[in-house]
């Protein structure tokens, strides 16, 4: 690192600088200070002088001057300059009227271009306190003739007695600079002196920083190298118990909870993979097991389909042999009106007999192919209620592995809100697929009754028949005897009428039953074609729940990406 950018440089400057500024503040007030007494003691040392010197100088000479006299005004020029010749530190000394005009000047002064009775100058606020107070006093610095002046103004009073009027002043002045030279020399030696314990405080200072901010170098680096992605760097010691302690303590116990949190990452990651992949799995044996199933209902649709149209033919075929059977009950009739001329149509009563004898052949021979009807529709009934159980198989199985999915959705948190929604749909349709096939097996069972009942008319039609054809045999033979049994004739023919009628109302009882077939038929076939609509849309959820699982997969493995970015402990 930047030595310049390090904190030990950054803080070392900043206490330096303090100390500098407190240095620069304590010598300026010190500097301030001695300023002023030294200022203070120049201008008493000035107004002393000032006063001192006035004895010097007589009081008569003073008011002969103040009168006009120009040889005294000369006689105190010269004394004022025996004054600045012996005391270096005197730079100029006069004698002021009280309106501030020169009445006798020292040979600087006149070196300067002043003269007698020239105005000059003066502090007038110190000059009003030395006329209130009777008392010596000191200006202000002020620039006046080309130099920096610090006056000390001394009252001349009349005859030199205190108690009489001021009638001049005495006014010394020194160079102000050497209130400076003077503040300087005192201060000097120490601030000299401070800035070796200044310059050996802050090499203390920096050692000490140095010290303090060593261990947040190395937590500095351990942060680096846990940003970087190592979680396995050493931790850092420090036995400090103020804030860098506390820092390495909470820096080491974020490495170890960053640590647990991308372990359990990883391994929630591995899990949530294989989980997906799974559910994959089941999905497409689920898509697999609907496919049949899909395929199952249709071969039994396809199934109903032909039952429906066998029921059909059956019935069209009753119909007529509810028909033949009127028309020979119409003929009997006639035959009973016509008994008298029955013995000269005898032969052709023979010949109607050799009719109905194959018409009743015929009759028995739908008959057989009723009963056939009937055995197909048992058989595909019974393939019905099997296909049925299966669905109703299925459907619990499907039903579970929804339970499964969203189980696994649950455990998926808030990556797996979608692929529960969806298992909750296919949850919803295995219900639906179990209801549906429930009405179809109670359907079947009702075919299956009406089918028994449709067995036994059929029994009852074939005994019918037979008898039927028996009588038509009974008959053929009577009318070759039909002169002599007339009577027995006309009998036996009452007895087939009524036969025939019988016949014809069990024909057309058997015709409403078949219809009724016919219909619960085309319900199931109805039924059926739901239950593959049901079954196109739980292929449908369960591919889209193979997609979010496969969804679901790859945020897993991108997740296991992020997390190999960590180096762990072992």
């Amino acid at each position: 690192m930047n030595l310049r950018k390090s904190l030990t440089f950054q803080l070392g400057t900043i206490i330096a600088s303090i100390l500098v500024v407190m240095l620069s503040i304590s010598s300026f007030a010190t500097y301030i200070t001695a300023y002023n007494k030294i200022y203070e003691a120049a201008g008493i040392e000035a107004y002393g002088c000032a006063n001192i010197t006035t004895g010097l100088i007589a009081a008569a000479d003073v008011e002969q001057a103040l009168n006009g006299s120009d040889a005294k005004k000369q006689e105190m020029s010269d004394a004022l300059n025996w004054t600045t010749a012996h005391k270096d530190i005197f730079q100029t000394q006069y004698i002021l009227t009280l309106d501030g005009k020169l009445l006798a000047l020292d040979q600087h002064l006149v070196q300067a271009g002043f003269k007698i009775g020239d105005t000059f100058q003066v502090d007038e606020k110190a000059v009003s306190a030395l006329l209130e107070h009777r008392h010596p006093t000191y200006s202000e610095i002020y620039n006046f003739g080309g130099m920096d002046r610090l006056s000390g103004y001394a009252p001349i009073f009349k005859d030199h007695d205190a108690t009489k009027e001021i009638i001049a002043i005495s006014v010394i002045d020194f160079d102000a600079n050497i209130v400076k030279e003077r503040t300087w020399d005192v201060v000097r030696n120490g601030i000299l002196i401070s800035i070796f314990p200044m310059f050996l405080a802050s090499v203390i200072t920096g050692f000490l920083i140095r010290r303090k901010v060593k261990p947040i170098s190395d937590l500095i680096h351990q942060a680096k190298e846990i940003a970087n992605g190592n979680l396995a760097v050493e931790k850092t010691s420090i036995k400090n118990q103020d804030e860098v302690g506390d820092l390495a303590l909470t820096l080491n116990q974020m490495t170890d909870n960053l640590q647990g949190m991308i372990l359990t990452m990883r391994k929630t990651a591995h899990t949530l993979s294989n989980n997906a992949e799974k559910s994959a799995k089941t999905l497409g044996s689920m898509t697999n097991t609907m496919q049949g199933v899909a395929s199952h209902i249709s071969e039994v649709t396809s199934s109903i389909t032909g039952g429906m149209h066998h029921a059909e033919e059956a019935s069209d075929a009753l119909v007529d042999l509810a028909k033949e059977l009127q028309m020979m009950k119409v003929k009997a009739d006639h035959t009973v009106e016509n008994s008298q001329t029955t013995l000269r149509i005898a032969r052709d009563g023979e010949q109607r007999a050799l009719d109905i004898n194959n018409d009743i052949a015929l009759i028995q021979k739908g008959s057989d192919e009723v009963s056939q009807t009937v055995e197909n529709l048992v058989a595909s009934a019974t393939k019905i209620q099997a296909i049925t159980t299966t669905i109703t198989e299925i459907a619990a199985q499907t039903n579970l592995l929804a339970l499964n999915a969203s189980i696994e959705s649950a455990r998926a948190g808030e990556h797996g809100k979608g692929f529960a929604v969806v298992a909750e749909e296919v949850r919803k349709l295995a219900e639906q697929s179990n209801r549906e096939a429930s009405q179809a097996e109670k359907l079947v069972q009702d075919i299956m009754a009406n089918i028994e009942h449709v067995i036994a008319s059929s029994k009852d039609n074939t005994k019918y028949i037979v008898q039927g054809t028996e009588t038509v045999k009974l008959t053929t033979e009577s009318l070759h005897a039909i002169s002599q049994a007339v009577t027995e004739t006309v009998e036996e023919i009452i007895h087939m009428t009524s036969m025939m009628t019988a016949e014809a109302e069990k024909s057309q009882h058997v015709v409403q039953m078949i219809q009724h077939l016919a219909a619960n038929i085309a319900e199931i076939e109805i039924t059926m074609n739901n239950l593959t609509n049901a079954s196109q849309q739980t292929t449908n959820s369960i591919d889209e729940v193979a997609q979010g699982s496969n969804e679901t997969n790859e945020m897993a493995q991108t997740l296991t990406e992020h997390v190999k970015a960590f180096t762990l402990k072992s």
